[in-house]
């Protein structure tokens, strides 16, 4: 017997606002026609590639990296580990639980929600995403 592992993805874009309504209200369609619809991916979309690279700075991938390989540590503990100010990475943190990226449990330890980041950045107007 052969059992699938699912890796947790998070899908990372830049995209605006009309190309995301026109997803929901494709989805809305299909769930008003009784289809059966898989789980959905969560999603994160940027209206820029430089607000997205203003967002998800090198340290806060450096972060979500530590965290994801270590989870359960205070923002203290993490500020050591990587060495860094404690009120850098406190800010830090609090951006990337604001987008769902990085998850603050009851007990003040951290978790990263998600196995994997793809993250997508069109050059071109229009671009497709490969499938």
């Amino acid at each position: 017997m052969r059992v699938e592992n699912h890796m947790k993805r998070m899908e990372i874009g830049v995209g605006g606002l009309k190309g995301g309504l026109r997803e929901f209200a494709r989805v809305w369609r299909r769930a008003a026609a009784g289809e059966r619809l898989p789980e959905a991916t969560p999603k994160v979309h940027f209206s820029s590639l430089a607000q997205l690279l203003s967002v998800l700075t090198p340290k806060r991938l450096e972060l979500l990296d530590a965290v994801a390989r270590k989870p359960g540590c205070s923002i203290r503990a993490l500020a050591g580990r990587l060495g860094r100010d404690y009120k850098n990475v406190h800010g830090d943190v609090t951006a990337l639980a604001t987008l769902g990226l990085i998850e603050r449990e009851a007990d003040g330890t951290l978790q990263v929600p998600y196995d994997e980041l793809l993250i997508s950045a069109p050059l071109r107007r229009g671009a497709k995403k490969a499938a």
